[in-house]
């Protein structure tokens, strides 16, 4: 099979490189697995995309907030894919950006196509959303994130403690991050070292880590690199981690690392709930953050861990049935 990859693919955001490296992982088995767009910027395709459509035997699309309420992206919903069998995974619903009726509508028809074989939510709240709104060709099913069923890198613990932080760029203009400055003051009054951790290569990482670096002292670490499994492994080594970005926390729990939530969004707090804990929701405007830092902070527990990646494992498993099932 050839299976072309539908996302958020080159642009350097952690979590979505992430989900190549997973779909790359569990898929090859089938056949060729790469992304399907070759230019980073609209229109994202320099043939028609028909033609490209053309090259491949199915498409998987996901994973990401990718279902969003109120607009609709020019890059992951096109008519044309559903020529092929078409496979949505990993996705969530943000809803803090309020409905447009004609936008849910276009899901609707996207979604109600007889191509749509799969359909996995990455929590229960988004599957809950997308059946009661979009009734789609085939329910939506949960299954935690898919960056849970990665391997990822082993780590040994450094003998001092580590405290890591995971800023971003904003294009609305700069963070007030007085508050995780007083985190970072509390971490070393407690021992811990300070590192800020850049999530982020390509075009993403350029503007991330000139936040980091505004941000940092000279007594502070700063690691920066193209490698995502050099940035897994700056997390796993951490004692404890505070983050504004999701999949900062998702491989951090997975390393048994505890996450400050610095971003208090729905797939932030549904994922808090799935670990069973909700003490870590937090956001950058908490003046009272520094006083979530413990001496010996409690890491995420191990069977939380293995259930996260089981089921993550098994919502491949689901995929790669489907890929099989309806291949053309």
């Amino acid at each position: 099979m050839k299976i072309g990859l539908v996302g958020f693919f080159g642009w350097g955001n952690f979590g979505d490189e992430l989900f190549v490296a997973a779909h790359k992982q569990f898929l090859s088995e089938l056949g060729e697995v790469e992304p399907i767009h070759d230019i980073m910027k609209k229109p994202y395709f320099s043939q028609p995309v028909a033609e490209v459509v053309e090259k491949y035997d199915a498409f998987v699309i996901g994973g990401g907030d990718l279902i969003i309420p109120w607009t609709v992206s020019e890059l992951y919903w096109k008519e044309e894919y559903l020529s092929k069998p078409v496979h949505v995974v990993g996705v969530g619903v943000p809803t803090w950006g309020g409905y447009k009726k004609e936008k849910v509508e276009a899901y609707r028809r996207f979604f109600q196509s007889p191509s749509v074989k799969t359909l996995i939510a990455r929590d229960q709240k988004s599957a809950d959303w997308i059946n009661k709104n979009i009734e789609p060709n085939v329910p939506a099913i949960y299954h935690p994130d898919l960056v849970c069923a990665m391997e990822l890198p082993v780590v040994e613990k450094p003998e001092n403690k580590i405290l890591g932080v995971v800023l971003r760029h904003r294009r609305g203009g700069k963070d007030n991050l007085k508050s995780v400055r007083d985190l970072c003051i509390r971490a070393k009054k407690f021992d811990y070292k300070i590192r800020l951790i850049v999530l982020g290569n390509m075009s993403t990482g350029a503007l991330d880590v000139e936040v980091a670096k505004e941000f940092a002292e000279e007594d502070e670490e700063l690691i920066y690199t193209e490698d995502i499994n050099e940035m897994c492994v700056a997390i796993g080594e951490c004692s404890a981690l505070a983050s504004m970005k999701f999949h900062g926390t998702i491989v951090a729990a997975m390393y048994g690392v505890p996450s400050y939530i610095l971003s208090a969004t729905d797939k932030n707090r549904n994922f808090a709930k799935m670990i069973d804990r909700p003490d870590l929701v937090t956001s950058i405007q908490d003046k009272k953050l520094f006083y979530r830092l413990p001496f010996s902070p409690a890491p995420i527990n191990q069977l939380v861990i293995d259930d996260l990646k089981k089921r993550a494992i098994e919502g491949y498993g689901v995929l790669i049935n489907n890929l099989k099932k309806n291949a053309l």
